[in-house]
């Protein structure tokens, strides 16, 4: 066999295996609850998935009934969540694993735009198949990738503008693509979107080395195109600020015009130029994108885009155009990417996008020789071998170490339904706003937010208990026991007034003590 002909044979050996191995990590326990890392945002999307079952045309109409009535709060427009409702009605699977099956289906049709936009930056088709490879062995996407969350379905959309706008030769029709897969990806996760808008100009500008003046006018439409989406996401913001202004928990929290939520999401000054933030950002880093390989560590990605530019400069304003998406998600969204682990789902793709362009300078280095060829190949398996093990050592512990379904059922979904009625809601208090007690409730709720303009039980949770209609009054409250030890004549005040027994019951999420209309934790009539 010639070698040509054999090296391409091994690129598409190593992408098909990266692929089938991808695939097993990304579905093994899928059966575990939604309670690993950063459960909070998972079960967030997971209750409003749930309250989508059965009913196909509800759609920017969703609730996410958390903090109270009105129970929509809305934050993106929720592509993924109706696509994992209407895939769990056909399939009749469970919830939790559709969710993040649907998660991880989305992050391997990522690798078709992927390849569309290293074909047009002139990366050689088994180069591709080696790119694929090391997108698909990624411990970040390995774990995150496959979480009940928008992570993947938002870089799907953006990954598909910015290849539309790169497609060649370029046309009104890509460019109405582009347009459209920006405005979904836009309403879908912003964040997402404007890395990646800002990725597609600079690839537009200086994919074939510096700019091309003469093409000035199709570049100012292309940024055009990517720029627009930037409208409806205001305007669905704007929509969105609105009905949460209705909801006293979440007009002091999530409103997003609000000063609050401006520093949650970009960060303070201080924080952007605290040497710590930076320090805690590179841990995130090195434990889930630079896979480590002895001697070298988490220096073989960096280590790779080096020798690929030293080999082929013609391709550093390309390689620079990426690592800028890489590197402007943290610098632009400092205070997200501090807080969550899983947002480098957003920019991770622009690294290892980079380190694809690299291998293909490493792959024509002297075309009429073997060892570039043999090079490139041995340094994919490198990455491709550290970033599986990296997945085996570190995420996959977090997935074991998960409770059974069946008994997180018996602790407290079983437990808390013989208890509470079904349009009854639960008021959950000391555990901030998480929603994971009320989604494996299966019931509405008040997710009681630990915040200091909120005090327990305070005028906003006055205003929330005033909207519940007589049928949806409080059936039960869930104490956090930290809370509860801390105020205890607070809480004994609030049960005693409120009609609740004052006889709790420990459960997972919380010392549970049921409204006194429920004789003998029963439905009344039951």
């Amino acid at each position: 066999m010639k070698p040509a002909r054999l090296h391409h044979l091994f690129a598409i050996m190593i992408a098909c295996a990266a692929g089938v191995l991808a695939a097993l990590a990304m579905t093994s326990h899928l059966d575990k609850p939604l309670l690993g890392p950063h459960s909070f945002r998972q079960t967030q999307t997971a209750i409003s998935t749930f309250y989508m079952l059965g009913k196909p045309g509800m759609f920017v109409d969703y609730i996410t009934p958390v903090l109270g009535k009105p129970w929509a709060i809305p934050m993106e427009v929720p592509f993924y969540q109706w696509m994992v409702a209407r895939t769990a009605e056909i399939s009749g699977a469970s919830l939790d694993a559709v969710g993040q099956a649907v998660s991880a289906a989305a992050w391997f049709l990522c690798m078709l735009p992927a390849w569309m936009i290293l074909r047009s930056l002139r990366v050689a088709l088994e180069v591709r198949a080696l790119a694929a490879a090391i997108f698909l062995s990624s411990p970040l996407y390995l774990f995150w990738g496959r979480s009940f969350m928008i992570e993947t379905t938002g870089t799907l959309l953006s990954l598909c503008m910015v290849a539309a706008v790169l497609a060649s030769p370029p046309r009104i029709f890509w460019l109405l693509a582009a347009l459209v897969f920006g405005v979904a990806a836009a309403l879908c996760k912003a964040t997402t979107w404007a890395v990646a808008a800002g990725v597609g100009i600079l690839l537009v500008v200086f994919r074939d080395g510096w700019p091309d003046l003469k093409k000035w006018k199709w570049q100012l439409a292309t940024v055009a195109a990517l720029a627009l989406p930037v409208i409806p996401a205001k305007l669905w913001l704007a929509w969105g600020d609105s009905i949460k202004e209705q909801n006293p928990f979440a007009r002091e929290l999530i409103i997003a015009s609000s000063p609050n939520q401006a520093a949650w999401n970009f960060g303070t000054l201080e924080q952007k130029l605290n040497p710590a933030t930076w320090d805690h950002i590179w841990k995130h880093v090195t434990d889930q994108i630079f896979v480590p390989f002895p001697l070298l560590g988490p220096l073989l990605l960096p280590g790779v885009l080096i020798v690929g530019a030293v080999l082929s400069p013609h391709r550093i304003p390309a390689m620079l155009a990426l690592l800028a998406g890489f590197v402007a998600g943290p610098v632009i969204f400092t205070n997200l990417y501090f807080e969550h682990s899983y947002y480098w789902c957003a920019n991770g793709v622009w690294l290892l996008a980079a380190v694809g362009v690299a291998l293909a300078g490493v792959w024509d280095f002297k075309p009429a020789t073997w060892w570039p060829k043999a090079m490139t190949i041995g340094l994919t398996m490198m990455i491709c071998l550290s970033g599986f093990l990296t997945w085996r050592a570190r995420f996959l512990p977090m997935l074991k170490s998960l409770p059974a379904r069946q008994q997180l059922e018996q602790a407290w979904t079983k437990p808390i339904q013989d208890i509470v009625p079904q349009n009854r809601t639960i008021l959950i208090v000391g555990n901030d706003w998480n929603p994971n007690s009320l989604y494996y409730a299966g019931r509405k709720g008040i997710a009681f937010p630990i915040y200091k303009a909120i005090p327990f039980p305070g005028p906003q949770l006055e205003e929330s208990l005033a909207k519940l209609e007589p049928d949806e009054r409080l059936g039960t409250v869930v104490i956090n026991p930290a809370a509860l030890n801390s105020h205890p004549e607070v809480f004994e005040k609030f049960l005693k007034e409120r009609g609740f027994s004052l006889s709790g019951q420990p459960t997972p999420f919380g010392i549970l003590f049921p409204s006194l209309d429920l004789k003998h934790g029963e439905p009344p009539g039951s």
